[in-house]
């Protein structure tokens, strides 16, 4: 057996036990996984901290989302914070202050994680959510999130953040995408892997962001890092499927790779970074998660060295007529192949179902696996052309 067809199977069993582990983790909980914790009648003083840097298309809508919550008003500590807008962002954030509990500040510009940090410094509440000026929640978002925090072990909860229905192939696209992230971190929230707090909305104790030093204000994705360092303190943090925000995605391609680079930039730092979680003192988060996430790196790049190879190898009239496909090229590594391939549509499949509520068109079904596909080989790709190059990037 030559070189190629041993990184094939390594890549094929590779993607056999990372699609297993989801499968067995949805058939053990799948009579519990939409369940939600009690509601208690618990009511604490809740902080949301709100930066913006010109949103000001979206700033109102966000603020009065907030205000329409199904909870007390004077529960609501509303913390805008414009920094250093060149638009009228915080002129529009000023006028919900009259009659509301919304405080307005502005700061020089320096960064969404140094907003937050403002924001976290004149907090009240016992618990704090951070959310995007792009964001809205809706009626019941923050009563569904609160009774996760009666277990005081529970530091930060993420909600289910969705993106609205619309006639936008790629926004449904992003939709479907939300919604298969939102069922694997769901599942991954039993074994205390979350890996994430979104910043479009996210609950976390007060105490805890102190207590670990606030956002990163030099980091690409202070989300995915503030959640590291809470799991790096050993603390949960716990998902929901019930508690939906809504969010605007990036509206053309450009904007999306640009998205999905600095995500991809900023997630590999960070992993990197916390590397030292990579003990078995630190559970399933350090053993199996963040190695995951390095050779899922490696094998993406591993895969797409294998496609070149193939398509400079492979002699023209297999290339383009695949003949081999149907009898002639059938051996383990196509069987295991074709199940990863299974389970993957089902996973998919399993996603969507999971959201009664939200409908997805078949044909974005059928074809969002293609587009995935090259979206993750152009956002790679740059990811990696950006960090050779040392590229800088800012909110």
């Amino acid at each position: 057996m030559d070189a190629v067809s041993i990184l094939n199977y390594i890549i094929a069993f590779f993607s056999l036990f990372v699609v297993s582990v989801f499968l067995l983790l949805f058939l053990k909980y799948r009579n519990t996984y939409l369940q939600k914790p009690k509601q208690t009648g618990w009511k604490p003083l809740v902080s949301v901290i709100m930066p913006a840097y010109n949103e000001g298309v979206y700033i109102a809508d966000s603020i009065k989302s907030v205000l329409a919550s199904d909870y007390p008003k004077d529960k609501l500590d509303i913390i805008i914070v414009d920094d250093g807008s060149t638009d009228n962002t915080y002129e529009i954030a000023k006028t919900f202050e009259k009659e509301n509990p919304v405080r307005v500040f502005k700061k020089e510009n320096g960064g969404k994680g140094a907003a937050l940090n403002f924001g976290i410094e004149k907090a009240k509440g016992e618990l704090t959510a951070t959310m995007d000026a792009d964001s809205y929640l809706t009626k019941d978002t923050l009563k569904e999130l609160i009774p996760y925090f009666t277990d005081l072990e529970v530091m930060a909860v993420t909600p289910a953040v969705k993106i609205k229905q619309t006639t936008s192939w790629i926004s449904e696209f992003q939709r479907i995408e939300y919604l298969m992230i939102l069922f694997s971190r769901k599942l991954l929230s039993f074994i205390d892997c979350v890996p994430v707090t979104p910043g479009p909305f996210s609950m976390f104790r007060t105490g805890v962001l102190t207590k670990v030093g606030g956002f990163d204000e030099h980091n690409l994705v202070e989300d995915q890092e503030i959640a590291l360092r809470i799991q790096a303190n050993n603390y949960k943090i716990k998902s929901s499927m019930s508690a939906s925000v809504y969010t605007e995605p990036p509206s053309t391609m450009w904007d999306l790779l640009r998205q999905r680079v600095r995500w991809q930039r900023g997630g590999v730092r960070n992993y990197w970074k916390y590397r030292f979680l990579i003990k078995p003192e630190y559970g399933d988060f350090g053993v199996y998660f963040i190695p995951l996430n390095f050779a899922t790196l490696t094998a993406f790049f591993v895969v797409l060295g294998l496609l070149l190879y193939s398509l400079l190898s492979t002699p023209y009239y297999v290339r383009y007529i695949w003949f081999d496909v149907f009898g002639l090229g059938m051996d383990l590594f196509t069987f295991v192949a074709g199940f990863v391939i299974i389970t993957s549509l089902a996973f998919l499949y399993l996603s969507v179902k999971s959201f009664k509520n939200e409908c997805i068109k078949l044909r974005y079904m059928i074809t969002f696996i293609f587009f995935y596909w090259y979206l993750m080989v152009g956002y790679n790709v740059l990811f990696l052309i950006k960090e050779l190059r040392k590229d800088s990037f800012s909110w």
